[in-house]
């Protein structure tokens, strides 16, 4: 049996949902929306291991009985109903049934999509990028930084060469990547309080690569936006998606670097260049997989459920 922990009507864990039910895959879904009647019991056999029970509105289960586990949680503070706490004052009910939760799936045995412990590289992508050098992909020229004049120097050097620069958060926090322009100039002072990333723009084709276990599905991206996820307001036409074939060293370097990472199930997001170089921009611990799968119908959910049960690599 697998379980499916998360938000069911939120699409990523419905098209899941959907494909263990298809493949015919004994499953059980923790509705996180319902955890306040949720009860998560451990206890440790020292011949056994980890042993308990995961209940709740129509959950009953024996955690032994898992082969693996997807796990896709809101983070609890923003869960509907859940007021904003106060800082200093005792950890809430909901704070410790989800830090219980997060350090069980932390040690549990078998299949894990993914650990939260091993999705906090994502919280640094100057450490992400350590990871992704050492799986042997390039990374663009960077500068960190909350200095102004240091940026300017970095654009200048940049635009000398004929390159363009780009600038996004240097957190797990989403944000629009979005390329400099004269009007930041102008404001460039914020970053005295917020250090930004600032790179070399890589020309060539945004390629989007799940990794599962060891296989790879890779997605090509056609867009004149800098950022293809907000293509619509950045260029005012949608991206188009297309299912693509990667070189062997390539699917090999996304498999060792998920594997580096410790994160089973990743989204790797790439750019190859015209003479055919790739760059690897960072990897997503918990891929939104469900848009590149209803855009090209490579079947990202059902390799996902089959993994998750043992079944293929």
């Amino acid at each position: 049996m697998i379980l499916i922990a998360g938000i069911p009507t939120e699409s990523p864990v419905a098209r899941a949902i959907e494909a263990a039910e298809d493949n015919g895959i004994a499953h059980a879904v923790f509705d996180q929306r319902n955890h306040a009647e949720c009860d998560l019991t451990l206890t440790l056999d020292p011949f056994a291991g980890w042993r308990g029970t995961l209940s709740g509105p129509g959950l009953d289960v024996d955690l032994a009985s898992l082969s693996g586990i997807y796990v896709r949680l809101m983070d609890d503070r923003f869960l509907p109903g859940v007021e904003a706490a106060d800082p200093f004052a005792p950890p809430s009910s909901v704070a410790l049934f989800h830090k219980r939760l997060h350090d069980w799936l932390d040690i549990a045995p078998g299949r894990i999509a993914s650990r939260p412990r091993a999705m906090l590289s994502n919280m640094s992508k100057p450490y992400q990028a350590n990871f992704i050098q050492r799986a042997g992909f390039r990374t663009p020229e960077t500068l960190i930084t909350n200095n102004p004049d240091e940026a300017l120097a970095f654009v200048a050097h940049c635009e000398a060469e004929g390159d363009a620069v780009i600038y996004k958060s240097i957190s797990g926090t989403r944000s629009i990547v979005q390329a400099f322009t004269d009007a930041d100039r102008a404001r460039l002072g914020r970053i005295r309080w917020c250090p930004v990333q600032f790179q070399r723009q890589v020309r060539g084709q945004d390629i989007r690569v799940h990794v599962i276990g060891d296989q790879c599905f890779a997605t090509q991206i056609h867009s004149e936006a800098t950022d293809y996820r907000y293509a619509q307001r950045q260029s005012g036409e949608a991206a188009e998606l297309s299912i693509t074939n990667l070189p062997d060293s390539v699917n090999r370097a996304c498999v060792s670097l998920s594997g580096l990472l410790e994160l089973p199930f990743t989204g790797i997001d790439l750019r190859v260049t015209p003479d055919g170089d790739y760059y690897c921009f960072e990897a997503n611990p918990c891929p939104a997989y469900s848009y590149y799968e209803s855009h090209t119908g490579a079947p990202i959910a059902r390799a996902l459920v089959r993994w998750l049960a043992g079944i293929g690599s």
